[in-house]
């Protein structure tokens, strides 16, 4: 499973307009047969930040429906709006995240908040660090969430991985993130004993409410 993302935030007084891009976007890749959502930061960001998402079942169909896209007459008026117009989005970053090995789920998106945590593994800490991964998975998942975890490519944590943690809403977030914090507090003082990996960033994301 991969997910394509482009992240932007819509210029002061084009909010239409980058919505309206956004929204074709989706249209485009619907009309392709290509599982899209938008998700909007809730915290840990300099900004808002709104994120693009495609889905793809590996690398085979992200390569063949891309190139799908991009011969639908519908590619060609996108890249003529984004060219004709007054600039409407700052974007911010690109990449694509492929799932890592034994965190497999349902191909599907989150249906509520995702809290992200970007870790850069240790030199040559690589395989301790998925170790601690799926030790992690074992502690959060009892207290109510979906745990996922990502190989990025591309963009600015290129090289670093991913550990996601979903939930079906924000109040599912909050007693999922209440109940599990003795457990989690063990966990962190264990993996401070010997550390395997950097976090570079924590962010949450969230449904959008609006768009268009």
């Amino acid at each position: 499973m991969l997910f394509q993302a482009n992240i932007a935030s819509p210029v002061p007084g084009q909010l239409d307009n980058f919505n309206s891009f956004l929204l074709k976007n989706l249209e485009l890749a619907g009309a392709c047969g290509v599982p899209a959502t938008v998700k909007v930061s809730s915290y840990g960001t300099p900004s808002i930040e709104i994120m693009t998402l495609m889905m793809f079942s590996g690398w085979e169909e992200h390569g063949a429906k891309t190139a799908e896209m991009r011969a639908h007459p519908m590619w060609k008026k996108l890249m003529e709006m984004g060219g004709n117009m007054p600039a409407f989005a700052d974007p911010i970053d690109s990449f694509v995240a492929s799932i890592l090995p034994g965190f497999d789920t349902e191909a599907k998106f989150s249906e509520g908040p995702i809290l992200t945590t970007v870790w850069k593994p240790m030199p040559g800490k690589m395989s301790d660090m998925l170790a601690t991964f799926h030790e992690a998975k074992a502690v959060h998942e009892p207290h109510g969430c979906m745990v996922r975890a990502f190989q990025i490519i591309g963009g600015r944590y290129a090289g670093c991985t991913t550990y996601n943690m979903s939930f079906a809403d924000d109040v599912a977030y909050g007693k999922c993130m209440g109940s599990m914090q003795a457990d989690h507090a063990e966990l962190v003082s264990k993996i401070e004993a010997n550390p395997n990996s950097e976090m570079v960033a924590q962010f949450k994301m969230n449904n959008p409410t609006i768009v268009g």
